[in-house]
């Protein structure tokens, strides 16, 4: 898998263009289709708090989705409304795109994830390693939505390869170990 993950990386939204495909997966991928009832807000002020960065999952290029990951703690990151855009989910890319989410967190220091996820996605976060429990995050569980999370493997900083902290302005991509 790891060969695989050389063709993603993981990059903060910055231009434009960027923020309008952030927004329209996130329309298409996770309200429209989980959470019909809820509108979104892309301008919601929770998007732009201190220690919140958007970013943008890419294989070769072609943005395929987004994360935000938010710094919740001293030693933990949450990963904020996870979304595959429809025409190319179930390919492999959530699963890339949880594992630079993970080194990015991992790069800041943080060593643990918290997920609050919707229920048709508990399948996917579970075979992806991540478990039900007392995870800490700022405030109650989202109504509808079931918290999960992962302690992060211990790595040194030397395995990370190039990987550096999110919302650092530089391209994420993923690490150089097996």
């Amino acid at each position: 898998m790891a060969d695989a993950l050389q063709r993603y990386r993981l990059q903060p939204v910055r231009s434009s263009r960027e923020w309008a495909a952030y927004h329209a997966i996130r329309r298409d991928a996770i309200f429209a289709s989980l959470l019909p009832n809820q509108v979104y807000d892309e301008h919601d002020p929770d998007e732009f708090a201190p220690g919140h960065f958007p970013h943008l999952p890419l294989r070769d290029g072609e943005v395929l989705g987004t994360v935000r990951i938010d710094l919740i703690g001293k030693s933990a990151a949450a990963l904020r409304l996870i979304g595959i855009r429809p025409d190319v989910q179930r390919q492999g890319h959530g699963h890339a795109l949880l594992k630079l989410a993970e080194e990015a967190a991992r790069a800041r220091g943080k060593a643990e994830i918290v997920i609050n996820a919707h229920p048709s996605s508990l399948d996917f976060y579970l075979a992806n390693g991540y478990r039900g429990g007392e995870w800490a995050d700022r405030g109650p569980i989202p109504s509808g939505l079931v918290r999960v999370g992962k302690r992060l493997p211990r790595q040194n900083i030397a395995q990370i390869g190039g990987v550096r902290g999110a919302g650092s302005g530089t391209v994420l991509k993923p690490s150089q170990t097996p």
